[in-house]
């Protein structure tokens, strides 16, 4: 199995290494690319007819790229995911956005790009993974913006500074995901957003639709998040001994 490979971005030279290891090179020449295909697309073209489409910077709108291609009879793969120079050697967290289920070739090619065969999640349509990483690093953002205080220097935690700051960005998230529920014309008032969230990620046909509704219900909760914002709000800031 071969493929052609397109694109400038670090992340693109580090999923070239990562194939070529694993006896995947692309191949020499471009003969077997068609000229339908953008000239600003990125990522790998398989000879056999499928386009996995890599955009690093997330400018290239996938609607019209999606129909080019049901256009051409091909499928479009979106494959997003957590960039590390470290993924040559060990492999990438991948996430896939496909109408179906990919072809027997792409199939191998992100086995071979994952740290073991398999272990990618496809979250349901085109635009899926790219919603899903935004979450997931959204999430990663809000943990990692209050560290651990330090023994040897213990201050009082900012909580007013911290709450505020997280609820600007769950009021993002919220708006995120009734963005991508309403573009998908699914509901956002799921009442089986939990059950369906609780499912095994790979048993789910459309991950990303079950995060959105999880999201979309917490905000449900919203009068209790504000109840604690009060309650912290009203009590005096702690201050370190001496």
């Amino acid at each position: 199995m071969t493929h052609i490979a397109q694109g400038s971005a670090p992340q693109l030279h580090w999923l070239q290494q990562r194939l070529a290891s694993r006896g995947l090179p692309a191949s020499a020449g471009a003969s077997g690319l068609p000229s339908w295909l953008p000239r600003d697309w990125q990522g790998f073209y398989l000879p056999s007819g499928c386009w996995i489409n890599v955009d690093p910077l997330h400018q290239a709108s996938l609607p019209p790229r999606l129909r080019l291609c049901l256009e051409q009879g091909i499928p479009l793969l979106e494959l997003d995911g957590a960039w590390q120079a470290l993924g040559a050697d060990f492999g990438f967290m991948l996430l896939l956005g496909a109408e179906s289920a990919p072809p027997p070739d792409a199939l191998a090619l992100l086995d071979a790009l994952a740290p073991l065969p398999a272990a990618w999640l496809r979250c349901g349509p085109a635009g899926s993974a790219r919603y899903t990483r935004q979450v997931w690093e959204a999430l990663l953002f809000m943990l990692r913006r209050q560290p651990p205080p330090c023994p040897s220097t213990p201050t009082a935690p900012d909580w007013e500074t911290a709450l505020r700051e997280q609820w600007r960005l769950w009021e993002q998230l919220v708006r995120l995901s009734q963005r991508y529920l309403r573009e998908r014309k699914l509901p956002e008032d799921n009442p089986t957003a939990r059950r369906d969230f609780a499912e095994a990620p790979r048993q789910q046909e459309h991950y990303a639709a079950s995060l959105a509704g999880l999201i979309v219900q917490a905000d449900g909760c919203q009068q209790a998040w504000r109840q604690l914002w009060d309650d912290f709000a009203a009590q005096t800031p702690l201050r370190p001994k001496n």
